[in-house]
C-alpha cells in the first residue's frame, strides 16, 4: 500500500488534497563536498541545442552543492576530436563564478568523440595537486555523452583500438581513486561501454533523449556516493510546523505535512543508537506536541502520525512553539550530548508576538538546539534569521509559496546531514 493510500484511509482526505507516493519518493542522501569534474560530450551528432542542454543540466545539478575552497570544486573538460580542460578546480571559488563559466563554454562540433582524451586529461591534468585536487576529499567524475568512442577502432596517435583506450583510460582512473558517473543519451550511446567506463552500473543512467535529463537523478546517484550518509549516525529532530488562519486551507498544510514526510523518508528512523528520531509540534494560537522523539519505533508509524495531525485556525504564536520545543522537545531524552538536536520551524508569516518569541529563542540556542527556519508566503526574512542558528546561508529557507517547499527539501537535507556527520 503507498503513502496516498495510507493517507486516505486513515485521514479520508483526498489525493489531490495531498500528493505523496512513498514508493516514489526521491529522497537525498547527505553528503560532504567533493572535488567533481563533469566531461562534456561536445561532437557534431549531438547539435547546438542538445549542447546547451547538456550545460544546463550540469548548471541544475551544481544547484544542490555549496562551492568554495573548503566546501565542494568543480572543473570541466570538454571532449569531441580532442579534449580541452575549460577550468580546472582552482578556476573557481564560488557557484556564481563557476556557473557563469560553465555557460561561457563554446560548442565546438568537433567530428568525432574520442572519450579516452577525455578521460586521460581527467587523470593527468584535473585530479592533481596543481590543478587544486585536494587529497582528503572524495574524486568524483560525471560523464556525459550521445554516442560511444568514435574512432573505436583506430586511433592514429596511439595506434590502438579506440574502445581499448577508453577502457584503458576509465581503469586507470577508478584505480587512481575517482568515482565515475556515467550519463549516455539517445539511441546512438553503446550502453556496454558507458556500464564499463563507470564506477559500476549504479553509477550509469541510461536516457532515451537530451530532454529527459533529470537533475535530481543524477544528484541524489552522487550524494549516495559521496561519503557514508547520515543513516549511520543519530539525530533528534523536531519540526515545528504552521497551522495558522494565513495559511489558507487545509491543502496548504497538507504541503508542509507532505515536505516533512519526504524529508523523513530519507532517514533510518527508529529508537536505535544510530538511528533518527523525528518529533513534531504544530502551532497557530496555540502550540502543542503532536507526538515527540521516543513516540515511534519505523518509518510507517511515524508517517501514519503525521498524516493524523489536523488542520486548525488562529494566529501565528510562533514563539508558544519554542516554549514547547524548549520545555518538552528534549525532556525526556537519554542520549548522550554529542548527539545532535535539531529544531526546524516552518511558517508563512510574522510571529504575532516578536518580543516573546526572541526572549524563548535565546534560552533554545543556549541549550545547544540547532534551529532552521523556512519561511514561505509573506514571510519577515529578518525574523527567520534571527530564529536560525548562524550562518544564516545554511540554515535559512525562503522560498514563494507553499507549492515550491520541495525545491528546498534537498539542500535542507544536506545541511542537516553535515551537522550529524560533525558529531
Amino acid at each position: 500500500m503507498n503513502f496516498v493510500h495510507i493517507y486516505q484511509h486513515v485521514t479520508g482526505r483526498t489525493k489531490s488534497q495531498f500528493i505523496f507516493n512513498l514508493t516514489e519518493s526521491t529522497s537525498t542522501e547527505c553528503t560532504k563536498d567533493a572535488d567533481l569534474v563533469f566531461l562534456i560530450d561536445t561532437s557534431r551528432s549531438l547539435g547546438l541545442r542538445a549542447y546547451q542542454k547538456e550545460l544546463q543540466f550540469v548548471e541544475r545539478v551544481l544547484e544542490g552543492y555549496e562551492i568554495g575552497t573548503n566546501r565542494t570544486k568543480v572543473a570541466v573538460i570538454t571532449f569531441s576530436a580532442g579534449s580541452r580542460l575549460e577550468f580546472d578546480f582552482n578556476r573557481y571559488n564560488t557557484k556564481a563564478d563557476v556557473l557563469q563559466g560553465i555557460r561561457n563554454i563554446p560548442y565546438t562540433d568537433g567530428m568525432s568523440t574520442t572519450i579516452y582524451r577525455a578521460l586521460e586529461q581527467a587523470r593527468r591534468e584535473v585530479f592533481v595537486p596543481e590543478a587544486g585536487d585536494r587529497p582528503s576529499f572524495k574524486n568524483l567524475a560525471v560523464i556525459l555523452t550521445d554516442g560511444e568512442t568514435n574512432p573505436g577502432s583506430f586511433d592514429p596517435y596511439s595506434f590502438l583500438m579506440g574502445k581499448t583506450l577508453t577502457r584503458q583510460e576509465a581503469n586507470q582512473l577508478k584505480f587512481h581513486g575517482v568515482e565515475v558517473f556515467g550519463i549516455g543519451v539517445g539511441h546512438r550511446v553503446d550502453h556496454v561501454e558507458m556500464v564499463g567506463i563507470s564506477s559500476g552500473s549504479k553509477n550509469y543512467l541510461r536516457v532515451g533523449d537530451i530532454d529527459d535529463l533529470e537533475s535530481s537523478r543524477l544528484f541524489k546517484i552522487l550524494l549516495n556516493n559521496v561519503c557514508a550518509t547520515c543513516n549511520n549516525k543519530p539525530a533528534d529532530v523536531i519540526f515545528m510546523v504552521d497551522k495558522s488562519s494565513s495559511l489558507g486551507s487545509v491543502a496548504n498544510f497538507d504541503k508542509e505535512l507532505s515536505f516533512i514526510a519526504r524529508f523523513v523518508d530519507g532517514f533510518n528512523i527508529g529508537q536505535g543508537p544510530r538511528d533518527v528520531r523525528v518529533g513534531v509540534i504544530s502551532f497557530s494560537t496555540d502550540a502543542q506536541l503532536e507526538f515527540g522523539l521516543s513516540s515511534y519505533n519505523d518509518k510507517s508509524s511515524l508517517l501514519n502520525a503525521l498524516l493524523n495531525i489536523d488542520f486548525s485556525l488562529g494566529n501565528t504564536y510562533t514563539h508558544k512553539a519554542f516554549e514547547v520545543l524548549f520545555n518538552q522537545g528534549f525532556s525526556t531524552s537519554t542520549r548522550p550530548s554529542t548527539v545532535p538536536r535539531v529544531g526546524v520551524i516552518m511558517t508563512d508569516g510574522q510571529s504575532t508576538n516578536p518580543y516573546k518569541l526572541e526572549d524563548i529563542i535565546m534560552k533554545v540556542k543556549l541549550k545547544g538546539i540547532e534551529i532552521f527556519s523556512i519561511g514561505f508566503g509573506s514571510v519577515d526574512v529578518t525574523e527567520l534569521n534571527m530564529m536560525a542558528t548562524v550562518p544564516d546561508h545554511t540554515h535559512v529557507f525562503v522560498v514563494d509559496d507553499v507549492h515550491t517547499l520541495d525545491t528546498v527539501r534537498d539542500e535542507l537535507y544536506l545541511e542537516i546531514c553535515n551537522l550529524i556527520g560533525q558529531s
